[in-house]
């Protein structure tokens, strides 16, 4: 929200010394976070002014002219190529070191001194657009009619001299009182220790006459509706000073009417709507919308409706959304000369219901969804007449203003402890600081005690704001000031948090991951669509589906991370040769239950170019299982898994067992799902439960002595079929001799040239190793022998005996 320095002073007569920059910060600190600010006068620096005393002929070019300009005491010569200027024009005049536009298109560039078809030119006679006025026209601004004289910067003439504040929108959550200006200046007056100057709109509303006929049907969506005729107006373009306030907080000028209503949002932070009196049929309804119902809103799209959402109707066509946006059959237009100006209040979960539905955010939904003060409608109203009269002196209030309400309006009283206030700041704030604070923020006090208040909280804090005694405590602090709080620590026992072993663990296999392996960590979102789905070849089984999705692709809840992985990955093979991710996240299971079964997963990709088509499985494996031998601190076997998930390739699948329990699984990409990815090369996968991962108790380590002896290290290559498994093998290699064999590593497999077709080498070290003797050759060369046997026994031919 963008908050106007110039508009605040209307209210609070701030004090020269404070400068933006202190102020921002005094907001901040105080009230709500101040983004930055803008110095609207910054863009017209070296802009001023000029009156053109004489107009020569260009001696070395038809089409341009050489001026003198008079700018303040000085006279300037200026070379210009536009043909509406004349002797005695006002106009804009750019001087060296301003920023300008070339005929208002491309960037800003910085005016120079220059020769113009070697005429010296000492400046730039402007068109609106080359220095942002609003003035479209091609042509040098013409400054007939203001007040001004030259060398006048032009900031002053078109009242930029302003400084704009930009609010962030998530700090004004809880405070509706503070979307509009009336509202900020009342905090910057409590916070400066300045006067609020009260808002008391001078307007006489008669008491006979014509109003209008309105009917709510609901008033648990709309509690409060105001309604009032003015005739007479004459739609046009805005005064001056109308169109620079909005601008500079972020508004478009339309027209007179439609820019007032605005201008009084901006103002008070209660939205208003224009209607045409004569698009208004037999009078206004407040009602839920039909079923279906259609209406055109003033955006130009056609929206249908529910009956869950409040419309304000005449009694043939619903012309507006309540409190989201009006409809094109009502709007103001040129020939416009009635209307009906609406101020209301409507149920802020209805608001913002509706606004999501239709998928609609506008100005007033930011504000209706708030919970306004139901007594801000009448005097939103008052203020919109007033302006309106001085817009437009022809215009006339046609009767009483019509008021439909339903409020339950009773006070809030709050008994406060000033002792406990002092307690629990950690300050010495006396009883006097807190009546002063709080009564400068419109709180009305009646003193009980010496310790103890009532405070009556005002209708505009009164709407889920403040309710309880810690909210005035917070009132009293913040505007006290945190930094009059010195920081010490509470004189209490201070337990530390149970241990999250999850967590912790958590980040053990991250840095694992991440440092020991190399892989990138992403975070996708916890959805996935249909189209993801029918990519990955699954069906909606155990699925829960959003009703009140964001977008396409996030419609149902993830049950595996496998869709969003595989949907980063082929983003990034756009721009690299291979990716290496994986992502720690929750997945979620419709059980049937209330709630889902919802585990924590890990799941890593290797994804390669289509040359290194065998590798991706083979890597993978090698990180799954290191990583659970590192993580659990137990042996990691690789066996068949009974389930395969329909994007896992059906005979490259292996299950993760710890235990004799499958955990996990590792498998490639099936290939129709690389294909639906547009994705060419390999990719292989590993999911792991982390949820029964982390729940694996750690082994209680024992500590066992070095070997004494040394041991014998042999390699045996065996040409296999290629339905063998590795872990088959090794197990015919261990029967040899259980007790002398200590380990067997794997540390070639090769498939191709040489080797028959349908067969496999595969390559094993092993070591032999006795605990009470060093082994002898005729030892080694026995165990050597009944491993070729056992090999030789399951169809193993050894290579090179």
């Amino acid at each position: 929200m963008y908050i106007s320095l110039n508009w605040i002073k209307d209210f609070v007569p701030l004090k020269k010394g404070i400068d933006p920059r202190t102020l921002g910060e005094l907001i901040t600190v105080h009230t709500a976070e101040v983004e930055g600010y803008t110095d609207l006068a910054d863009r017209f620096k070296h802009i001023v002014v000029g009156k053109i005393e004489s107009i020569a002929s260009h001696p070395n070019a038809d089409k341009l002219t050489v001026t003198q300009t008079k700018v303040g005491s000085k006279t300037h010569q200026i070379v210009c190529g536009a043909d509406n200027i004349y002797e005695g024009m006002y106009a804009p005049v750019a001087l060296p070191g301003a920023q300008v536009k070339w005929h208002g298109e491309g960037d800003l560039v910085e005016l120079k001194p220059a020769k113009l078809r070697g005429v010296k030119s000492e400046g730039m006679l402007c068109a609106g657009e080359e220095i942002g006025l609003e003035n479209k026209e091609d042509r040098i601004y013409d400054l007939k009619g203001l007040d001004v004289k030259p060398g006048m910067p032009l900031a002053d003439v078109f009242k930029k001299n302003d400084i704009v504040f930009e609010i962030d929108n998530k700090s004004l959550t809880h405070r509706p009182d503070l979307w509009g200006h009336y509202g900020m200046a009342r905090e910057i007056a409590a916070i400066t220790d300045n006067t609020l100057n009260k808002l008391k709109p001078d307007v006489h509303i008669p008491t006979k006459g014509e109003s209008p006929a309105i009917e709510v049907k609901d008033y648990t969506l709309c509690p409060r509706y105001c309604g009032l005729i003015i005739n007479n107006i004459t739609v046009e373009e805005s005064p001056q000073w109308l169109q620079d306030r909005l601008l500079a907080v972020g508004y478009r000028p339309i027209s007179n009417i439609v820019d007032i209503t605005n201008y009084v949002m901006a103002e008070l932070g209660q939205p208003l709507h224009a209607f045409d009196k004569n698009f208004i049929k037999e009078g206004i309804v407040v009602r839920r919308a039909k079923k279906k119902e259609k209406i055109t809103t003033l955006d130009g799209q056609k929206r249908e409706l529910d009956d869950t959402m409040l419309v304000i109707a005449d009694h043939k066509k619903p012309v507006a959304i309540a409190g989201v946006m009006g409809g094109e059959n009502s709007e103001i237009n040129d020939e416009t000369t009635s209307i009906i100006i609406e101020s209301a209040n409507f149920n802020p979960e209805s608001i913002r219901t509706t606004s999501t539905k239709l998928g609609l955010r506008t100005e007033a939904v930011q504000r209706f969804e708030k919970s306004l003060d139901p007594i801000l409608a009448e005097t939103a109203l008052q203020r919109t007449a007033e302006l309106i009269l001085q817009v437009c002196p022809d215009a006339n209030i046609a009767g009483p203003m019509t008021d439909k309400k339903k409020l339950s309006l009773e006070e809030i009283i709050i008994p406060l402890n000033t002792e406990k206030v002092s307690s629990k700041i950690g300050a010495p704030i006396t009883q006097k600081e807190c009546i002063d604070i709080l009564t400068s923020l419109e709180f009305t006090v009646k003193k009980v005690s010496d310790k103890r208040l009532e405070v009556k909280v005002p209708s505009f804090r009164a709407t889920k704001d403040i309710d309880i005694e810690d909210d005035l405590v917070e009132e009293i602090v913040r505007i006290y000031g945190y930094d009059k709080v010195k920081a010490t620590l509470p004189d209490l026992p201070i337990t530390p948090p149970m241990a999250n072993v999850e967590r912790s663990r958590k980040h053990y296999a991250r840095s694992l991951l991440s440092y020991g392996f190399g892989l990138s960590e992403i975070y996708t979102y916890s959805f996935y669509g249909k189209q993801e789905l029918d990519n990955c070849l699954m069906n909606d089984d155990h699925h829960l589906q959003l009703e009140n999705y964001l977008s396409h692709d996030q419609t149902h809840l993830r049950t595996t991370l496998v869709p969003n992985l595989l949907k980063n990955i082929a983003e990034n093979l756009r721009f690299y040769p291979s990716v290496r991710v994986y992502e720690v996240g929750r997945t979620y299971k419709e059980n049937g239950n209330y709630f889902p079964n919802e585990e924590k997963w890990i799941a890593g990709a290797v994804a390669l170019s289509p040359d290194d088509e065998k590798k991706a499985f083979l890597e993978i494996k090698s990180i799954a299982t290191t990583f659970m031998e590192r993580f659990s601190r137990y042996p990691v076997t690789v066996k068949k898994t009974k389930t395969v998930p329909p994007y896992a390739h059906p005979s490259r699948i292996g299950g993760l067992f710890v235990h004799g329990k499958e955990l996990g699984r590792i498998f490639e990409v099936h290939p129709q799902v690389l294909a639906h990815w547009n994705i060419e090369g390999p990719v292989a996968f590993f999911e792991l439960n982390f949820t029964q991962l982390a729940g694996i108790e750690e082994p209680l380590l024992q500590y066992e002595p070095l070997p004494k002896f040394p041991g014998l290290e042999i390699d045996v290559s065996v040409v296999i079929d290629a339905k063998k498994t590795v872990a088959d093998v090794a197990k015919e290699i261990q029967k040899a001799d259980k007790k002398l064999i200590k380990t067997i590593s794997l540390f070639d497999i090769y498939e191709g040239e040489h080797i028959e077709k349908g067969k496999k080498a595969l390559a094993y070290r092993i070591l032999l190793q006795a605990d009470d003797r060093t082994l002898t050759d005729e030892e080694m060369a026995s165990i050597q022998q009944k491993i070729f046997k056992n090999l030789k026994g399951i169809g193993g031919v050894i290579r090179g005996a």
